[in-house]
């Protein structure tokens, strides 16, 4: 899954997010919006390598490395 698919999915659920100026997120929001990206993640590779390499992904994108 490429990082536009990915944002696709969020915008499908939550058209707000392709207008321009600010968003609001509760905190339960923002932890359903990264448990959501961690679980197409997983879902989307299979066990192995690279399954590993995606989760090293997220963990860049997130400032996690």
């Amino acid at each position: 899954m490429t990082k536009n698919e990915l944002w696709e999915i969020y915008c499908t659920k939550n058209p707000s997010f392709e207008e321009d100026g600010n968003v609001t997120l509760s905190t339960k929001g923002l932890r359903k919006m990264f448990e959501t990206t961690w679980d197409q993640a997983i879902k989307s590779t299979p066990r192995g390598p690279q399954r590993d390499k995606v989760v090293d992904d997220l963990m860049n994108i997130f400032g996690m490395r």
